[in-house]
């Protein structure tokens, strides 16, 4: 913003957590003043819901939609067992929304899923009811702000222009533990002026349990092939004791 005179107004920077958001928020303040209220920043979770509020109409929501949180998606889970007369105990809630989710994370709709085993032919039908609910009660999930995200930039080619010539700058914080959908959401805002700005380290990528993608390190420089890389090799937390341990 000072050295080369760009815009607060366009420069996006994403990380995981709230916490992480309030944190750059507050050493932006610091560093910019009052520059840093035209910054967007903010959990992937959050800048989507705030592009989906804005945009509903496009995608076919109204702008009060719920966001529904764990527990209210087990409890749509229990009700779509019941109205597929599914027992509780072979497909247990959080189990089967664990499921639905790591689909969501790969960008995969009930339409499209494809069920390896038996088991997941039954998660295929309570995933289609699940939604059938969430649509039902105007209400989205977590998830689904990513997912609905991606498919409204991809589906409407003057959203994503706008966006793109928005965000001209996209920072992404501890890249190491984006999903697909994740990712295919930064390549999307970052497609026009490409200018990418990612930090992660793949040796402390511990979240795929949670739908983190290791490969997205790997191939970003194919997608990003004038990629410029900065390796960070210098420890200034630990002590030379910790280190040569």
């Amino acid at each position: 913003l000072r050295e080369c005179g760009i815009s607060a107004y366009n420069v996006m920077a994403v990380t995981f957590t709230n916490k992480a958001a309030r944190v750059m928020k507050d050493r932006l303040a610091e560093l910019v003043g009052r520059r840093g209220d035209y910054l967007t920043i903010g959990t992937f979770h959050a800048i989507c819901a705030r592009i989906l509020r804005r945009e509903a109409p496009r995608w076919g929501m109204e702008r009060s939609f719920a966001i529904f949180d764990s527990d209210d998606q087990v409890t749509v889970v229990k009700q779509a067992l019941k109205d597929l007369n599914l027992d509780e105990k072979l497909y247990p809630p959080r189990t089967v929304l664990h499921a639905i989710s790591r689909a969501k994370d790969e960008l995969i709709e009930p339409d499209d899923y494809n069920p390896p085993t038996y088991w997941h032919e039954a998660v295929s039908r309570i995933y289609k009811r699940y939604q059938e609910i969430l649509a039902a009660n105007t209400a989205l999930d977590f998830d689904d702000l990513i997912l609905t995200t991606v498919r409204l930039l991809r589906d409407h080619a003057d959203v994503r222009q706008a966006y793109q010539e928005r965000y001209a700058h996209v920072l992404v914080d501890e890249f190491q533990d984006t999903n697909t959908a994740q990712y295919e959401l930064v390549k999307l805002w970052a497609g026009k002026h490409r200018n990418l700005f990612a930090v992660g380290d793949p040796d402390q990528s511990i979240y795929g349990w949670r739908g983190a993608n290791i490969r997205n390190i790997h191939h970003f420089t194919r997608d990003f092939p004038d990629t410029q890389t900065v390796l960070l090799e210098q420890n200034y937390r630990s002590t030379q004791w910790i280190l040569d341990a």
